[in-house]
Parts: structure tokens; sequence; C-alpha cells
């Protein structure tokens, strides 16, 4: 176990060590983005999931490299394609951030291409005909598995990730309470340690991605974090608990699918973001008249019950309801088992 608290450090370390060196260089390129849930729109450093994901690498090379050691090959086949995979995933995400702020790849392109990163998963689920979901065993036809469902799910994982965030430390902490969930549900497995892992990676980036922000996570975050969610779901058959975990990132992509009828109505290209609107002394409200956005709808009860609401108050509120949330779903997957 002491191998895997190495891997964890390591991760941690690299992360924390690097990501100085990252924002000035991206503040040096122009690789900045407004802050736009403050009145004076800062520009703060970008992309700073491309740090994360080596961390999370760095990590998992070591452990690999000790399990390569020990002879215990199977664990090595699996790090190996989890880390080629996610790797694919991470990439795309970061050519996209780096080409500009919704200059990048047209939006219905890169949740495609992430399909990619699920051919060096093949050769681990070629043979599989079901899957359970909410403890109930589904029949599959031959290769339905691999070359439909599994694609589907990765495009629907890392995309769902990628809409809701935009307010500082909102990324990153719903990334450390979902992976901390993860890891309750894979511990003792060989899946567990790729958790833990990149628990202390995420938890490194939150130090300077916390309000107030000094660096921001970019689509090389939500991606990476989505491909994470998709890949362990796969490997470890962790379906209907990913699923739940991934309840958030689900309901706001419901609501955001509500612009698809606005489009084809108004006859022109809309794109809500999660962003409240700032005024002058920094509080927020809504920035559109209809709600567009999990955030919204809290940006919205919090000027309610509070009379203003700021940034704070609504990272701080989702991430606690966030934290209620995985609780509860570990609680009924206890009494379940009991």
């Amino acid at each position: 176990m002491h191998e895997i608290f190495i891997a964890g450090g390591i991760s941690f370390l690299i992360t924390f060590l690097l990501l100085p060196l990252w924002m000035k260089k991206a503040r040096s390129i122009g690789l900045t983005g407004k802050d736009m849930n403050k009145y004076n729109k800062p520009e703060i450093p970008e992309t700073g999931g491309i740090v994360v994901f080596f961390g999370f690498i760095a990590g998992i090379l070591f452990l690999t490299l000790l399990h390569y050691l020990w002879n215990d090959m199977k664990t090595v086949y699996y790090y190996t394609a989890f880390m080629i995979s996610l790797s694919i995933i991470t990439i795309i995400a970061y050519i996209d951030d780096i080409s500009g702020w919704k200059r990048g790849f047209v939006r219905w392109k890169k949740p495609l291409i992430t399909a990619i990163a699920v051919l060096p998963l093949i050769p681990f689920i070629i043979e599989r005909t079901d899957i359970t979901l909410v403890g109930i065993p589904i029949e599959l036809p031959y290769l339905f598995y691999p070359l439909v469902l599994v694609p589907i799910g990765f495009i629907g994982a890392t995309n769902a990730v990628n809409l809701l965030g935009g307010f500082n430390g909102l990324e990153a902490g719903l990334g450390l309470i979902a992976c901390a969930t993860l890891m309750w549900f894979s511990y003792g497995t060989i899946f567990f340690p790729l958790m833990f892992i990149a628990f202390f990676s995420i938890l490194a980036f939150f130090w300077y991605n916390r309000y107030p922000s000094r660096i921001f996570p970019g689509d090389t975050f939500t991606y990476f974090l989505g491909g994470l969610f998709a890949i362990f779901a796969v490997l470890g058959r962790y379906q209907t608990a990913t699923i739940l975990i991934m309840m958030p990132y689900l309901l706001e992509g419901v609501i955001k699918s509500r612009e698809i009828p606005y489009i084809l109505k108004h006859k022109k290209t809309f794109r809500p973001e999660c962003f409240g609107k700032a005024l002058k002394d920094n509080s927020l409200k809504e920035p559109y008249k209809e709600i567009w956005s999990l955030t919204h709808i809290f940006i919205k009860l919090i000027r309610k019950f509070k009379g203003k609401c700021y940034e704070n108050d609504v990272t701080t509120t989702i991430l606690t309801l966030y934290t209620a949330w995985c609780l509860f779903i570990i609680a009924v997957y206890i009494w379940v088992l009991v």
C-alpha cells in the first residue's frame, strides 16, 4: 500500500511545482482567459489541466514500473491502456485549448474525435456482451458493447463534464469529490490507485484554482476528467456508480440541450454560458432571462435568500450539495450490500 502513497505524492508534487512555471509561460504567450465572474474581467492563465495530466501520468508510470518489476503483467497492461486512452483524450482537448477560446474544433467534432480513445481498450472488452445497470444484467449483441456503446459513453462523458464550470474552484472541486467517491467503490482493486493518484494531482491544482483563481483548468482538464470517468467505468465495470456520480453533469446536459430547439426556433446560433453577470461590487446576477445552467439556478436562489450572490457562494453551494449526493450514493450501496 505504501507504493500507492508514494505515487500519489509524486503526482501531487509534480503538479504543484510545475503549475507556477506553467502559469508564467501561459501568460507570456497570451494563453489566458477572462475571469467572467469578476467585474473588471482580469486575464488569468489558462489550460492548467495539462499539468494535472502530467502529474497523473508521472504517478501512474511510477506504479506501472513497480508492477512490471513485480512481474504483475495484467496490471501493467491495464495501466498502459488506461494511460494511452487518457492521453488521446487530453491531447485532443489541449490542441483545442491552445487554439483559443471558441476558436478550436467545431463544437460537434471534438466529442466525436474523443471516441478514438476507445481503441486501446478494445482488447480488454472485445468479448463483453453484457452490461449491468442498477444491478440489472443486460445481454447485448456481439461487438455492440465495445464498438457502439463504449464510444457513445466516451462521447457523453467527456462532453458532459465539459458543460459545467466557469466558477473559481468548481471544476477541480467536483473532480476531487468524484475521485474520492470512486476511490471508495474501487478500494481493494487495481483501479483504486488510479483514482488515488488522480485525486492528489487535482488537489494540487485546486490549491491554485480555488477562489480567487490564479489559473483556469481549460477544456484540457474537463476532458481529462471525463475521460478518467469513462475509462474507469469501462475497464472496471463501474457503469452504474459512475453514472450516478456524474449526475450534476448529466443534469447540466439536460438544461443545455434546450438550446437546440431555441436555435431551430430563432434560426441563429446560441451558446449559453455558465457564468453569472458580474456587478460593480463583484456580486452576480442571472445573465439571461431564462435558466441555462445549474449555476444560474443557484445564483437565483442565493440572491433570493441572501440578497446578494458572490462567485464563491455558488461554488461552495454546489460542492456541498454534490458531497451530500455522493455520500448518499455510498450510503445506499452500503445499505443494499448489508
